[in-house]
């Protein structure tokens, strides 16, 4: 169902600005010993337009920030661009009924995932335009094959080079992980709903002579907002899309968690 931009142009007006304090006039946090995220409606507006977001989980989850974008608007360029500043182990999240129209059962009965990722069977579009399934091109065909409402399981080759994964019935509020995050977006930029995530990383440094870099890892939450500043893209958290969906569509009357 497509999200009310209505609302999020009334919470906006509120400037209400989650877990990061009070905007002021300039766009700023008022709580100046917090690091400064972008507002939950400012972040669905610039998703809506078809851009990255980048989303952080909690210190005590993965603490990773995934690049995120709508499964519909990975364009061949958006997809290389993914691909050159996260791992490159591009997933799809999607919700539960979708992955069962697809046909895309999780890949193992037992998941020991410890933040119990629902891993789907992995996928490459089948099209005359998809040719191994790897490069960008590939990978973002895939990837808008899954968003289109007409899509049928047959028009998918398994495995493939795309990861599907399940997403919670009832969102962030359910489960705060990027995967539902992802869709939750989808949902309230009015979207289909499947979206994109991969984690950010750091290259390390080269060694030289050497076909080798050393202290590479993962992006946390300083060098998200730093990288976002970089390239222009919306930083967001879980914590505040939990609190504005909380605030305008109402708890389930369930405690989230982490996983």
């Amino acid at each position: 169902m497509p999200g009310d931009m209505n609302s999020v142009s009334a919470f906006a007006a509120g400037s209400h600005n989650g877990t990061n304090g009070t905007q002021g006039a300039n766009g700023t946090s008022s709580t100046s010993s917090r690091p400064t995220f972008d507002s939950i409606p400012d972040t669905i507006e610039a998703f809506a337009r078809d851009e990255f977001v980048i989303v952080l989980d909690s210190t005590s989850r993965e603490n990773e920030g995934d690049l995120i974008i709508a499964a519909s608007a990975l364009t061949p360029s958006k997809a290389a661009f993914m691909i050159r500043y996260t791992s490159g182990y591009i997933c799809a999240p999607l919700p539960v009924s979708h992955a069962a129209t697809l046909h895309l059962p999780q890949m193992v009965a037992d998941n020991a995932d410890p933040n119990r990722t629902a891993y789907a069977v992995s996928i490459d579009g089948v099209s005359p335009e998809i040719s191994t399934g790897i490069s960008a091109s590939d990978r973002s065909r895939t990837c808008r094959m899954l968003a289109d409402p007409a899509a049928k399981h047959t028009h998918f080759r398994r495995p493939g080079h795309i990861l599907p994964l399940q997403a919670r019935d009832g969102g962030v509020r359910v489960r705060r992980g990027h995967t539902e995050a992802a869709v939750d977006l989808c949902r309230l930029a009015g979207k289909s709903p499947v979206g994109v995530i991969c984690e950010l990383i750091t290259d390390g440094e080269e060694v030289p002579g050497k076909a080798e870099r050393i202290g590479g890892g993962m992006m946390r939450r300083d060098e998200c907002l730093e990288f976002g500043r970089k390239w222009g893209i919306k930083v967001c958290t879980i914590e505040d899309l939990v609190e504005y969906i909380e605030n305008t569509e109402g708890r389930l009357g369930i405690e989230g968690s982490d996983y």
